[in-house]
């Protein structure tokens, strides 16, 4: 499924929304796109990238050269980086942006575009630097950004923003599409926790990370009831081989979707799959306080990209679990 029919399907209004700002020539000079882990934003925000250069009718044909060119990130005018996985640097931020805004088109296009993926993982620093070339953006200049958490973005940044708001996706569904496509797997439904996208969640599935992950966690959390037994295989397995960022934001997300199903069977006795159930129990049993709990994994999962010893986060992360 490609982004156009996944807009069309699963986010109507969001899709006649941006069908109706291309076709008039209307579109906003920043958008914020924002939604729930997994949404495969950083897709959509290319997509509409290749919409605004494509010279096809009024979405992307993905098939003509500058689409090419934008998937590729070879495309002239355009600058695309994820706060989240790149450390980059406030003076980075700034020469690139400057850079970008400085020249001159050197695309026929005449378009310049910047996309800053998960921009919640920018310092306040960056923000600020950000929140200068917002002020008075140039004509010809377009910026598309993504975020997973919208609280964490500055209320300076969002009020200069368009802010698009995708809704989550009966995780169901995927369920049915799997079923139809006789694609089985042990790990499907906690794929579909982290995300949005039928495609990406059968690329977990296979990804050997992800499913290594996936069982270390369910193992650590299955020993919870018995502190010692739980603090001895963090030690002895988890640290062991969960030791790359690829896999620590698997562990993370899975973690905090884990303790939001646990919010959801408090709240309103409901989670999005039975197959979990035991888990949130156990979470939720160990946990007194599941909203202060997110919020710290929240903040330590931030810690990531900035090349701190995985080790002694996922300790610190655990601790207050397991004590």
């Amino acid at each position: 499924m490609n982004t156009e029919e996944y807009l069309a399907k699963y986010q109507p209004n969001t899709y006649q929304l941006f069908k109706n700002v291309l076709s008039k020539n209307t579109f906003f000079h920043a958008y914020l796109l924002s939604g729930p882990k997994g949404s495969s934003l950083h897709n959509i925000a290319l997509f509409l990238a290749k919409s605004l250069l494509c010279n096809s009718s009024i979405f992307a044909c993905d098939n003509c050269p500058i689409c090419n060119r934008v998937n590729d990130l070879t495309y002239g005018d355009l600058l695309v980086f994820d706060a989240k996985k790149d450390s980059i640097k406030v003076d980075a931020i700034r020469d690139k942006i400057e850079g970008l805004f400085s020249q001159s088109a050197s695309e026929k296009r005449g378009i310049k575009i910047y996309i800053i993926n998960n921009i919640e993982y920018l310092s306040t620093q960056g923000l600020n630097v950000l929140l200068k070339f917002l002020e008075e953006p140039p004509s010809d200049t377009y910026a598309i950004f993504t975020s997973e958490n919208e609280s964490g973005v500055l209320p300076t940044i969002l009020s200069r923003c368009e802010i698009i708001r995708f809704k989550n996706i009966d995780k169901h569904n995927f369920l049915e599409m799997a079923k139809k496509q006789n694609f089985e797997s042990p790990y499907f439904q906690y794929a579909a926790l982290i995300s949005n996208d039928y495609e990406e969640i059968i690329e977990l599935c296979k990804n050997e990370n992800f499913t290594l992950v996936v069982d270390c966690l369910k193992e650590l959390i299955n020993r919870l009831i018995d502190k010692y037994s739980a603090r001895f295989y963090l030690e002895s397995n988890v640290l062991k081989f969960i030791n790359t960022k690829e896999m620590a934001y698997y562990l993370y997300d899975l973690l905090i979707s884990l303790l939001n199903q646990a919010l959801n069977k408090t709240y309103v006795n409901q989670i999005v799959f039975s197959s979990i159930e035991p888990l949130v129990n156990i979470l939720k049993s160990r946990i007194n306080d599941l909203n202060k709990t997110i919020l710290t994994i929240l903040q330590d999962e931030y810690q990531i990209k900035n090349n701190i010893n995985l080790n002694l986060l996922i300790l610190h992360t655990f601790e207050a679990i397991i004590s």
